[in-house]
């Protein structure tokens, strides 16, 4: 038998509420119910900042994605550098669901000076093949230090690359030789790229 869930909150007032409540299911019925408001962006990105329940931060991720446009976007962005690593990459996740609208944050997060930024930035690029975002990753894949980060771009890069991007990915594979992990990324991403 199902059991009855939370009511949901009757209008603005009650949901404000609910989401400052203690009980778990009452924010989670009233980050449902936030999304038709007007400002939910806001009123979404303010609870983000303080929700510590994983299936309502689930639930306030999912309401910016379906929500969408550059301010959800911007209200996502600063979660990757969340010291919870479920709050970042549900963030990574919501982030390439918003296609072109997260792609502005991208060209930022993917210079962060945090490496597990970085990594997660590159997944927003996912998606988006041939396009400015490989270009990048590309050019930045020639400085990165980071091992981990370097594996992160290589695998991406191995989904949006385009012919453009062997050179890169051969001129990593020198510059580190001695990282087997490293070397079967470079030529497992060759392997799915066209050819130069």
């Amino acid at each position: 038998m199902r059991q009855p869930t939370a009511a949901e909150p009757a209008d603005r007032v009650a949901v404000l509420a609910a989401l400052d409540g203690a009980d778990p299911g009452a924010r989670r019925t009233a980050a449902r119910a936030c999304r038709a408001f007007p400002d939910s962006i806001e009123i979404i990105a303010g609870r983000l900042a303080v929700e510590t329940d994983p299936r309502v931060l689930e639930v306030l991720v999912l309401n910016l994605v379906a929500v969408g446009g550059p301010a959800a976007a911007a209200a996502l962005a600063p979660l990757l550098r969340s010291d919870d690593a479920g709050r970042r990459f549900a963030a990574a996740e919501a982030l390439k669901d918003l296609g072109p609208d997260a792609l502005p944050f991208f060209d930022v997060l993917i210079r962060d000076p945090d490496p597990q930024v970085r990594i997660l930035a590159a997944e927003i690029a996912r998606g988006h093949a041939g396009g400015a975002a490989a270009q990048t990753i590309e050019r930045l894949l020639a400085e990165e230090t980071e091992v981990n980060v370097c594996c992160a771009f290589v695998d991406v890069l191995a989904d949006i690359g385009t012919a453009d991007t062997p050179p890169a990915l051969r001129a990593l594979k020198a510059r580190m030789p001695g990282n087997a992990f490293l070397t079967f990324s470079v030529d497992a991403a060759l392997a799915q790229l066209p050819p130069d």
